[in-house]
């Protein structure tokens, strides 16, 4: 299973950079086709786009401009190694280089428990399954929020990297959709 995952891993990291370059205005289109949802008052982590990932800030930007609360994840060490939270966030606010080069608040900005979490990915397919860079971070991070309250998980992604089959770990956190540049999959469509 890791070594499928692996080569999987290498093959959509090229897929997605022939996305993001082909179509430079992706995110503003995906920002245009979601923006009139969540309700205003909900919390919404997104996340600091990393290589060619598709990136949310478009979308942040429209969900908080109709009063949607912001949020983006901290990696910092848990004592048993690194593990994601989610810090309260405001456009504009000065955010520092967290482990792997990622963006991320002040581990002193406020905790909170987002309604949705936007979520980075390499590859989804239609059952709401994700590949992710190996680290496991999201996958444990859903799995804590989870046992908080009740809350979406939507990958962010090009319609590039829908793929099928998608190796799957029982430890892999299902998203409840994927929105891409083309609408919506995934379980929340079905």
């Amino acid at each position: 299973m890791k070594d499928a995952k692996s080569r999987l891993r290498k093959e959509m990291k090229a897929r997605r950079a022939v996305a993001f370059t082909a179509d430079p205005l992706a995110a503003t289109r995906l920002a245009a086709a979601f923006s009139l949802w969540p309700p205003a008052g909900s919390i919404v982590a997104g996340y600091s786009a990393f290589r060619q990932e598709m990136d949310p800030l478009p979308l942040m930007r429209a969900l908080a401009a109709r009063g949607c609360r912001l949020a983006l994840p901290v990696l910092s060490d848990g004592g048993a190694g690194l593990e994601m939270r989610f810090h309260a966030f405001d456009l504009g606010d000065a955010l520092r280089e967290g482990p792997f080069g990622i963006r991320q608040p002040d581990a002193d900005a406020p905790e909170v428990l987002p309604d949705i979490v936007l979520v980075p990915l390499l590859a989804f397919d239609r059952k709401g399954h994700r590949l992710g860079y190996g680290g496991g971070f999201y996958d444990r991070g859903l799995h804590f929020l989870k046992s908080q309250k009740p809350f979406k998980a939507w990958g962010i992604a090009y319609a590039a990297q829908e793929v099928h089959p998608l190796p799957v770990e029982p430890h892999d956190q299902r998203l409840d959709a994927v929105l891409t540049e083309n609408g919506m999959t995934g379980t929340e469509t079905d």
